[in-house]
């Protein structure tokens, strides 16, 4: 198995089982990961068009965007404190590790490729962005309350 293979299906895999152990509870948190791979396929499909980045292969894609993607989002919604200095720090624990995992897949695999001067920073914001959207998008989605300042 190469390093490519364990970068393609890996997460998906851990993603899947990750879910099945956890699935229950998980249903109130379907919506956004929902959204979430929605959002995802969409920066995706704009940042290939500006040339950011491609995926060599469309499998890839679809399984980043329409498996992984949602799964994480889940589960960071899920386990999230409400507390927004514990937020914060949780959201650059998980910025920080998916941003170290698409390093190295960028640098030692060919499941993404950078193009025009993008680099990993770029994906670090657009990781820490995205993690407060979803939030907010399953927040307002069930017209809740969650900061507790």
């Amino acid at each position: 198995m190469t390093l490519t293979n364990i970068f393609t299906y890996g997460p998906m895999v851990v993603a899947i089982l990750a879910l099945k152990i956890k699935w229950n509870g998980m249903k109130e948190y379907i919506p956004a990961g929902l959204f979430s791979s929605l959002y995802a396929n969409i920066i995706c499909h704009i940042a290939m068009a500006l040339n950011c980045w491609m995926y060599p292969n469309k499998l890839e894609e679809a399984i980043v965007n329409c498996v992984v993607v949602p799964v994480l989002a889940m589960f960071w919604i899920r386990y999230a404190p409400s507390q927004v200095s514990r937020l914060i720090t949780w959201n650059l624990i998980w910025t920080v590790i998916l941003t170290a995992f698409e390093f190295y897949g960028e640098r030692f695999t060919n499941v993404i490729i950078y193009y025009d001067g993008y680099d990993w920073y770029y994906s670090f914001v657009l990781w820490f962005n995205s993690w407060f959207i979803w939030y907010g998008f399953h927040i307002w989605f069930n017209n809740k309350e969650k900061f507790n300042g």
